[in-house]
């Protein structure tokens, strides 16, 4: 039987359940994190907590006192515990709590943790490059609070149908420019000629943690990073297409379009990313 934690309770998951009054449920009032781990600890948590925080306080969400890093990472362990279940997805989510319409009665939050078996916390290679397409039907707006991962996720949804109706296995999202934002789980990088590039949150995607430890060990390891918009056309057009996530750390990119990639640099980076995680 699973259990989670709401609110500062253990109970079985079965057992939980929201209201119609739900703020999450009426209007996205709120966001997610999904969290990796491995061997008991969440990896990169450091960098989700950031987020979360900087997610909550654009949607001026009460943060208690007690919600420190150390605090949520604390609970997060004591539930894969609980769980048995020393390589997970955790999935966190936050939303506002009390009633109201547009206009909240409260600002304080609601927290609901959750835990889904993974079979291991090492990031592995796709060995068939994942088919995407590009969205062109939808926008993916890039705003001031676009960087964290909204439960209003209607545009992942829209082009997540797109993508089953087009046989695909990803879908690109572009911007309000017509630029690549980011991918349906993942951000979007390119490796051309001797340069590794991605969107900048500006553009509208989201501020992934995998892209975050991406970028900056990728520069300790001597390779060229840039944060660059992205035309469509650089992308048909590169050596490599990735796509990166907290879970599946990174897959590449076989066809976009007409255009096919390899995967050398890919599987080289997944390899250093690896190093970083714990053995045991």
């Amino acid at each position: 039987m699973s259990i989670c934690w709401f609110n500062g309770q253990y109970l079985p998951a079965s057992e939980w359940s929201l209201t119609s009054s739900n703020r999450a449920f009426r209007y996205g009032d709120g966001l997610f994190e999904t969290i990796k781990v491995g061997y008991g600890k969440p990896l990169f948590f450091h960098q989700y907590y950031i987020r979360f925080i900087e997610g909550l306080t654009y949607l001026r969400i009460d943060i208690p006192e007690e919600w420190s890093m150390l605090f949520l990472q604390k609970k997060i362990e004591e539930l894969v515990q609980q769980n048995k279940l020393p390589n997970a997805r955790v999935r966190m989510t936050c939303w506002r709590s009390g009633k109201g319409w547009y206009a909240p009665e409260s600002h304080l939050p609601d927290l609901l943790i959750e835990v889904f078996p993974l079979s291991d916390h090492f990031f592995q290679l796709n060995t068939e490059g994942v088919r995407a397409g590009i969205w062109k039907e939808g926008i993916r707006f890039a705003h001031a609070g676009s960087f964290f991962k909204s439960a209003n996720a209607e545009a992942y949804v829209l082009a997540s149908i797109d993508a089953a109706t087009r046989q695909v296995d990803d879908m690109l999202l572009t911007n309000q420019h017509g630029r690549i934002a980011d991918a349906l789980y993942s951000n979007v990088f390119i490796w051309s000629g001797d340069k590794l590039m991605t969107p900048p949150v500006a553009e509208g995607c989201i501020d992934g943690v995998m892209r975050r430890v991406l970028i900056k060990y990728a520069r300790r390891w001597g390779l060229t990073v840039e944060e660059t918009r992205l035309e469509i056309d650089q992308l048909l057009q590169a050596d490599e297409v990735m796509l990166t996530n907290s879970l599946q750390g990174i897959r590449w990119v076989a066809e976009l379009e007409s255009s096919t990639y390899s995967n050398k640099i890919a599987s080289m980076l997944l390899s250093k990313l690896n190093e970083l995680l714990p053995t045991s």
